[in-house]
């Protein structure tokens, strides 16, 4: 098996020649080519080439057609600030004040110069490992994106806290989010992605009770979910096992679990339709050593149980992860009998 078969099979709950193993490498193509962060990340055009670099070094199963997802708030006329050490972070909010939503339109993701950069990266990625390798795109999800553009918590006040506010506000974020969020996903894949990752970081129960969970993200996550054609996967970032009902009937190929969520309970939750991508704790691979590394890994291939994809709570691997220890956590996907099954 190729590794988009060996990937393709067990999202499909198929069987496969050992489980697949995607560790999110994205600032790790910088390391590659020998270049600073900052400089790595300023034009995603360096993309493609890290990404060919790293799965030769690393022999893993997936490329990603994206640098980082703070980009996602570039057509909103927000600024970034790049870092030596980590992924950019935003500069400054784009919205200050609620009155200013009057005036939002939904921006054309692929007329921003920086986004039609990463879909060039995109589109260099599917000339290379198209059919061969999976080609993976990102998007900030709809409940969550507005946390970038205004911040969490005059995000939060205006859902839960000032209900005249949000009746004359909300439904104009909420359209604006979902268009824009589900336009730049489908950029994504009709450049050359085979599946892109929804990530829903202020979904998760690590922020959410589960009624806020149902009555406010689930709806945007579903309208997203309905106007992209291709596949996709939902990742809450934090904690999604006490929500894994609710995800169940979502239109994903997969579900991305976090540190904290019991892959055998997860597999019970969600049924045999939905592959498991997940799920070794991005802080602890910091501070494992390369046989703890493998030995996590070994044990939640076994718990995962088949339509399993082994890798790391998202988003990425930090700066400072070894490489041993990426090595550890590939070599464990590759040891004699590493096949998740039931």
């Amino acid at each position: 098996m190729n590794s988009l078969e060996r990937v393709v099979a067990a999202i499909g709950g198929q069987p496969v020649d050992r489980t697949p193993v995607v560790p999110v490498l994205l600032q790790q193509g910088a390391r590659m080519l020998g270049i600073p962060l900052r400089e790595y990340f300023g034009d995603p055009r360096r993309l493609a080439e890290g990404q060919e670099r790293l799965i030769e070094r690393f022999q893993h199963d997936a490329v990603f057609a994206f640098p980082h997802v703070v980009q996602d708030t570039l057509p909103f006329q927000v600024e970034l600030t790049f870092h030596d050490e980590g992924p950019p972070s935003v500069r400054k909010m784009a919205l200050q004040r609620y009155e200013e939503l009057e005036h939002w339109t939904v921006p054309d993701p692929t007329r921003h110069p920086y986004l039609q950069r990463t879909l060039a990266a995109a589109t260099a990625l599917a000339r290379k490992f198209k059919g061969k390798v999976p080609i993976v795109g990102a998007v900030i999800g709809p409940f969550s994106l507005p946390t970038l553009l205004m911040g969490t918590g005059k995000f939060l006040d205006l859902l839960l806290r000032w209900p005249d506010l949000r009746k004359r506000w909300y439904p104009k974020l909420v359209e604006v989010m979902v268009a824009y969020t589900s336009r730049w996903a489908q950029a994504q894949l009709d450049a050359g992605c085979d599946l892109v990752v929804v990530a829903e970081g202020v979904s998760s129960a690590s922020l959410l009770t589960e009624k806020t969970f149902v009555a406010e993200a689930l709806p945007l996550i579903r309208r997203f979910l309905s106007q992209v054609r291709g596949l996709k996967a939902l990742e809450l970032v934090g904690d999604s096992e006490p929500f894994a009902a609710h995800l169940a009937q979502l239109d994903v190929a997969a579900v991305l679990i976090g540190g904290n969520d019991d892959p055998a309970r997860m597999r019970k939750a969600l049924g045999p339709s939905k592959a498991l991508i997940g799920n070794l704790n991005n802080l602890k691979l910091l501070r494992y050593d390369p046989e703890r590394v493998e030995f996590e890994a070994r044990r939640i291939v076994r718990a995962a149980g088949p339509g399993f994809v082994l890798g790391n709570q998202g988003p990425e691997l930090p700066w400072h992860v070894s490489d041993a220890n990426i090595d550890a956590l590939v070599r464990a996907a590759r040891a004699r009998g590493a096949v998740a099954t039931a």
